[in-house]
């Protein structure tokens, strides 16, 4: 019987390197396969999960239905869809049975799993999530927008949508900062809530700092 994160794993890993490549349009080659210039969903993926593994023990969550539909949420979910619609919380929910079949995840939290997939999308809440496992996989997806991380995404997947530069990038890294206030006041736990503020200020004083070295390095220099 396969193990249910290596098959987790490999469905996000297939799904997102093959969605690079085609939107990418280049690739690199290693070890003799093409691989994209960044598979930023897998990389988000990865950094979701990572989150859902420290989030998950702190809020008494089910730390199995979180951390499989952290590796699963975005499993559908495509760069520059050409549908023009998302409904990529419901198509990766739909997947879910297909995925983890034959694999050594408990059949009875399947629904859990999907129900948190379900209710992961949108930036801000209006009413806290339930049940916890929903919860959970929310908040871990928010935090990975935020912090160090989120910055090397960002600026590694920028160029890609529209002409880059660095007066850009800054600009719509402040323009972030304002919906992140937003995602920090939404955060449905204490402990991931703790996290929002701490990595909100980390990526603050980011822009903070290259705002004032792009307009005047000089006097920054001096400072």
């Amino acid at each position: 019987m396969r193990a249910w994160r290596e098959a987790c794993e490999a469905a996000i890993r297939a799904s997102s390197a093959a969605d690079a490549l085609r939107f990418w349009r280049i690739s690199h080659e290693v070890g003799g396969c093409q691989e994209p210039v960044f598979d930023y969903r897998f990389e988000h993926t990865l950094a979701v999960v990572k989150v859902a593994r420290w989030l998950a023990p702190q809020v008494e969550a089910d730390p199995e239905v979180v951390e499989c539909a952290a590796w699963l949420h975005d499993v559908r979910k495509y760069l520059k869809d050409a549908q023009g619609k998302d409904a990529h919380a419901e198509a990766a929910s739909a997947a879910v049975e297909e995925i983890l079949a034959g694999s050594d995840f408990p059949r009875e939290k399947i629904p859990a799993v999907r129900h948190a997939i379900e209710h992961h999308v949108g930036l801000k809440l209006t009413k806290r999530l339930k049940p916890i496992e929903t919860a959970c996989l929310w908040d871990a997806d928010k935090l990975s927008k935020l912090g160090a991380a989120s910055l090397v995404h960002f600026t590694s997947i920028s160029g890609a949508f529209q002409p880059t530069t660095t007066e850009r990038i800054l600009e719509r890294g402040e323009a972030w900062l304002q919906l992140a206030q937003g995602i920090v006041k939404s955060m449905n736990t204490k402990a991931a809530r703790k996290e929002a503020k701490r990595r909100f200020a980390f990526i603050s004083n980011h822009y903070r700092q290259l705002r004032r070295e792009w307009s005047d390095p000089m006097k920054t220099s001096q400072a």
